[in-house]
């Protein structure tokens, strides 16, 4: 199974070569209709939420949740003003 993921990633997928192409993939995914359907699910389902539960467990898996959404929402903001950020992306 390992080998056949390793061999997925090798071939099927190319990550963008540069922070810029990265920004730019990040900007064009959700800028269209379902990117930002997806985006504002994201925001109301989990990052505007808070965790359900009292348990340390159920309060580190909300916060990495919320981490990736906190990642995405950063790379938009990023492409769209790179000089927010002190250099130009």
């Amino acid at each position: 199974m390992t080998t056949t993921i390793k061999s997925w990633l090798k071939t099927l997928w190319t990550p963008p070569k540069t922070h810029k192409d990265i920004l730019l993939a990040y900007s064009m995914t959700f800028r269209t209709p379902f990117g930002a359907i997806v985006l504002e699910h994201l925001m109301d389902e989990v990052y505007c939420t808070i965790c359900p539960e009292d348990s340390p467990t159920a309060l580190a898996e909300h916060n990495g949740r919320r981490s990736v959404v906190d990642e995405i929402l950063r790379n938009i903001d990023m492409a769209e003003s790179p000089n927010k950020y002190g250099e130009a992306a």
